[in-house]
């Protein structure tokens, strides 16, 4: 979505979003710096802080490894006091964290949390682990009661609007993992992993990223061989459910086995042909994926009956291809966004609207009962009943009077039409004794968020 595009197309927001506030710390932030400022076990502690900050209203605090950021709504939409409050908690002097500070406000806030929830943030886009997070942030901000009417229609609203993005568009099948595809390849040889043998070469990186996704799609049957006996050792620690083997027997192994997986970094193969003949039944299936480079498996294995072999370079292709989809639907989330936002701008113009309505029936019944109380004294010579029929009948007339305003108003909020000029015909002064003022569109302001 394009910031403009809506500034100008919705003029004014209402008061509710005008106030919200988003500041976060980069990304792109060093390591050390993004260490420092996780509020991870003390989330709770933050947002209580939060709290007692005067003209802080509501607050959300969604941290994670890669992304620490507060959701405020406040009294006064300025960001330096989110600014401040980071390097306050954290204890870091401006001149460290200042050039990785990103702020927003506004519907432009709105729009950044919409993108979050949608994984189009993320350094892996369409990832679903952001949402579930997002969920949690929202979650413990609502145990420590920090939020409130806006930030529980905006987390709401974001949680639902990721959920139907991943599941409408299905951006999430379309993997730039290498060790996820690998598995996806190997998912359509074999519907099923539970019951099938796998044996991984190699513990490397690759090998241990491809058995954490063979472990999540349901592969029980799990072995693993390294040259050096230790690493692989290492490896069980970590994902308990393998089980090591000797690199010597990796032969033994590959014949009792459905799947294998080489991803070492050897300068030559791993796996070659007369080894691989001499153990294999020809016919018998066998899906084999070679992650290495230089290759692990001699291709010359992918020509034998009943071998289906994957090589890194169709691995890569696929990615490719996967990236060319995920762009496109890309584009289809950010019009769903687009969308969301339409609907967020229509029901904060509503609340205002309704606010207005409720003042402009205030005022006609302070109107009704000021009328009648200086005409009360002059119809002595009535009983009770009557003057209650001609006080009900001011009260109609009001009534009728102010619906046929109140209808249009409605309707001009929901079409995004409410302008300083509409209030003043519609509300004639009474909103500025109200304390109800018009407002003005609110502008993004800092950096570009990462």
């Amino acid at each position: 979505m394009k910031l403009f595009y809506f500034k100008k197309r919705f003029g004014v927001t209402a008061m509710g979003i005008e106030q919200l506030l988003m500041v976060g710390v980069s990304r792109e932030a060093p390591i050390e710096l993004r260490e420092k400022v996780c509020f991870d076990k003390r989330t709770g502690e933050a947002l209580a802080k939060l709290k007692e900050i005067n003209g802080i209203l509501e607050a959300v605090i969604v941290s994670t490894c890669h992304r620490s950021e507060i959701y405020a709504i406040a009294s006064e939409p300025k960001t330096d006091v989110l600014t401040n409050f980071f390097g306050d908690f954290f204890a870091l002097d401006d001149a460290r964290l200042s050039p990785y500070i990103y702020a927003l406000d506004g519907i432009c806030a709105v729009e950044h949390l919409f993108r979050v929830a949608c994984g189009l943030e993320s350094m892996v886009v369409g990832e679903d682990q952001i949402l579930s997070q997002v969920k949690q942030a929202w979650e413990i901000a609502k145990k420590c009661k920090s939020t409130g009417k806006y930030t529980n229609k905006l987390f709401r609203e974001a949680i639902t609007l990721g959920k139907n993005a991943r599941s409408q568009t299905g951006i999430t099948n379309h993997s730039l993992s290498i060790s996820y595809i690998a598995v996806l390849f190997i998912l359509e040889v074999f519907k099923d992993l539970h019951d099938k043998n796998i044996f991984v070469i190699g513990a490397g990186e690759m090998g241990k990223l491809v058995i954490k996704h063979l472990v999540a799609k349901g592969a029980r049957r799990i072995y693993i061989s390294n040259r050096t006996y230790e690493n692989a050792l290492k490896l069980k620690e970590e994902i308990p459910e393998v089980t090591v083997v000797p690199y010597e027997q990796k032969y033994e192994y590959i014949n009792q086995s459905h799947v294998v997986i080489s991803a070492t970094n050897a300068p030559h193969y791993t796996v070659n042909l007369e080894k691989f003949t001499a153990c294999h039944h020809p016919g018998d299936k066998i899906c084999m994926v070679d992650i290495a480079l230089p290759r692990d498996i001699d291709p010359r294995i992918g020509e034998i009956d009943g071998v289906t072999l994957f090589t890194i370079d169709d691995l890569k292709r696929t990615a490719v291809e996967n990236q060319k989809k995920r762009e496109h639907l890309v584009t289809i989330i950010e019009d769903m966004i687009d969308d969301s936002l339409n609907d967020i701008i229509k029901w904060d113009n509503t609340i205002y609207a309704e606010k207005m309505i409720r003042h402009m029936n205030e005022y006609a019944d302070e109107v009704c009962r000021s009328e009648y109380e200086r005409v009360k004294n002059k119809l002595q010579d009535l009983d009770e009943k009557e003057k209650e029929k001609i006080k009900y009948s001011l009260e109609r007339v009001a009534a009728k009077i102010v619906n046929r305003y109140l209808i249009g108003l409605k309707t001009l909020a929901e079409e995004e039409k409410l302008d300083e000029s509409v209030v003043n015909v519609f509300a004639g002064g009474i909103f500025d004794e109200k304390n109800c003022k018009s407002r003005q569109p609110a502008k993004p302001v800092g950096i570009s968020a990462n």
